[in-house]
C-alpha cells in the first residue's frame, strides 16, 4: 500500500512536501514536477553488503535525510534510476522504484495535509501562537526531543526580501534577520512553546501564514509584511487559508512569476486564476527570450 500526504517543511518555512511512501520506500518533491525516490538504508548498512543481489553499478553512497538512501528521480515525467547501495537488495530497490514512481505520476495533487500537529512558539504577553516552529504527522513525534523555542526565516540568501528604506552608507541587516529579532524579543527573555493538535487548518486562533502578523511598531509592522509578500508564492501551497488571505497572497506573488510557475501545480485553491495564468504566461515568454 502506498500512503499519499503533504507536509510544511520547517525551520524555516519553505514549503508543503509531499509524500509518497511504503514501508520501506518514499517520493518526495517540492513543486509535483521533479521527485526524488528513495530507499531505506537497513540499521547497519555493513551488514548485507556481502550478499550477492547488489547492483553492480553500484560505486558510490547517496543519502539524503536520515537513514535513507536515493535510487531514483523523476523529472518531467521521466523515471532515472540511480546506482543502489550494496546494503540494498537491487531488486526489491528497482520494484519499489517503479511502484512509486507510477503512483506519483498517475495522482492528482496536491496530497492531503497529514502534519495536524503543530508547535509553535509563544507570545510572551498572552501565551498565543506567535510563529510555528514545527509540525509532525504522528502523535508519538510529541514525546521526543522538541525543537528549541527559536523561530527562524528563509535566510536572504535564499529569498531576498527588499528592505523599506533606500541604499544607506552602513550596514543595514537584511529583512530576514530584523524580522527574526522581531519575534525572538516578542517571544520574551524566556521564550516557550507549545503543542497543539489541529483538526481544522482554518481556525482563526493561529497565524494564517505561520507568523503574527500584528505589529504595534509601525517600522515592524512594514518588514513583516514584506516578508510574507515575499514568501507569499510558498505560502500558497498552505491549506485552510482563508478566502481574503489566499485573495492577497496571490497578488503578492504575482510580481515572482517564476516561483508561481515552479508551485502553482501544489496550490489546493486558486482564487484569481485568470492572475495566476498570467503569470505562468508570462514566465514561459521571459524564458524563451532570455
Amino acid at each position: 500500500m502506498i500512503r499519499m500526504f503533504s507536509r510544511r517543511l520547517l525551520l524555516p518555512f519553505v514549503g508543503v512536501v509531499q509524500v509518497a511512501e511504503t514501508d520501506n520506500a518514499r517520493a518526495l518533491s517540492m513543486d509535483g514536477a521533479y521527485w526524488s525516490i528513495q530507499y531505506r538504508l537497513p540499521r547497519d548498512p555493513r551488514a548485507r553488503t556481502d550478499q550477492k543481489k547488489v547492483d553492480p553499478g553500484s560505486t558510490y553512497t547517496r543519502i539524503i535525510g536520515y537513514n535513507h538512501a536515493a535510487v531514483g528521480t523523476v523529472k518531467e515525467g521521466r523515471l532515472e534510476n540511480h546506482p543502489v547501495h550494496p546494503a540494498l537488495d537491487a531488486d526489491d530497490v528497482r520494484s519499489a522504484t517503479h511502484r512509486l514512481f507510477e503512483a506519483v505520476t498517475s495522482a492528482r495533487l496536491p496530497f492531503e495535509a497529514a502534519d495536524r500537529y503543530e508547535y509553535w512558539l509563544l507570545d510572551a504577553r498572552d501565551e498565543t501562537p506567535l510563529a510555528l516552529l514545527y509540525t509532525c504527522v504522528d502523535g508519538q513525534e510529541q514525546e521526543l526531543t522538541p525543537p528549541r523555542p527559536e523561530w527562524h526565516p528563509m535566510p536572504a540568501s535564499e529569498l531576498k526580501v527588499e528592505a523599506p528604506e533606500p541604499p544607506q552608507p552602513f550596514y543595514v541587516p537584511p529583512v530576514n534577520y530584523r524580522l527574526e529579532k522581531m519575534v525572538e524579543e516578542r517571544a520574551g527573555t524566556k521564550p516557550r512553546a507549545a503543542w497543539f493538535m489541529r483538526t481544522d487548518p482554518t481556525d482563526g486562533d493561529f497565524p494564517p501564514c505561520l507568523i503574527r502578523e500584528d505589529w504595534q511598531d509601525e517600522k515592524q509592522q512594514v518588514l513583516c509584511d514584506r516578508y510574507i509578500r515575499r514568501l507569499a508564492p510558498r505560502l500558497l501551497m498552505l491549506p485552510g487559508l482563508p478566502h481574503l488571505v489566499r485573495q492577497r497572497l496571490e497578488q503578492s506573488a504575482r510580481e515572482y512569476v517564476f516561483e508561481i510557475e515552479r508551485f502553482h501545480a501544489l496550490y489546493p485553491e486558486v482564487i484569481d486564476q485568470r492572475l495566476l495564468t498570467a503569470a505562468r504566461v508570462e514566465a514561459r515568454m521571459r524564458r524563451a527570450n532570455s
